[in-house]
């Protein structure tokens, strides 16, 4: 007897009912396989949601993937565009956490003599989308996966551009209008580099980081991706 332990992740985790379910089968068995256990005991189709992503033991992984004793499968919702903290070194820094974020905390009066340019990115909360008041945010994050898909983007960005520091924090739970969802902070000897590796970390971060967001409006809400109103 094999034990596979499956996390849930926003809507699919609406949906599901849990947050972690443990699955005792007798073999190993493919992800597409433990889907459709998952989807027949549950009632909720889940292979017919084309955009999903899957994780095995916080790696990407394929419908063909193998899944055996022990082994934790994620099932990943389209990603959003407690604190943890996760440093590569002191001058690359990750977190995300779920303290209000506040703009002074990171606009310095003094900076390093190395810096030609220092790009300061906030991502603040609407008050709109999708023709509708929003009237509030919920972040969730896979966190330990978030921060092996940052570092992986941070050490692409490395490659591509000369920096000199990079630190992400994100916040996760209720955020409201005019809040700091995200703050990016990229530091280089000339502007170039930090203009283009800030965009680059934004675009990749919606695309690849398990992190979800959750709108409210008044008459329900959507998780973003997952573009049904409830």
């Amino acid at each position: 007897m094999i034990k596979i332990r499956i996390k849930f992740f926003a809507k699919i985790k609406e949906d599901i009912g849990h947050s972690k379910i443990t699955l005792c089968l007798k073999n190993p068995h493919k992800v597409e396989d433990i889907i459709k256990i998952i989807s027949k005991d549950f009632g909720v189709e889940i292979l017919e949601r084309k955009s999903y992503m899957y994780a095995k033991n916080l790696e990407y992984c394929s419908m063909e993937t193998i899944l055996d004793n022990n082994d934790e499968l994620a099932i990943i919702p389209p990603v959003s565009g407690g604190q943890q903290e996760s440093n590569i070194d002191e001058n690359f820094q990750i977190n995300i956490t779920n303290k209000k974020l506040e703009p002074k905390s990171y606009v310095k009066d003094s900076f390093s003599p190395k810096n030609g340019s220092e790009v300061i990115f906030f991502g603040i909360t609407r008050d709109h989308n999708l023709g509708k008041k929003v009237s509030k945010l919920f972040y969730e994050s896979y966190k330990e996966m978030a921060k092996i898909e940052i570092n992986k983007i941070i050490k692409t960005i490395r490659s591509k551009w000369e920096i000199n520091s990079l630190k992400i924090i994100h916040r996760i739970g209720i955020v409201l209008p005019s809040e700091l969802s995200m703050v990016l902070i990229v530091t280089s000897s000339h502007r170039k580099e930090s203009y283009e590796a800030s965009q680059f970390f934004v675009d990749q971060l919606k695309k690849t980081v398990p992190i979800w967001k959750k709108e409210f409006f008044e008459d329900g809400t959507v998780w973003i991706n997952d573009k049904i109103i409830e």
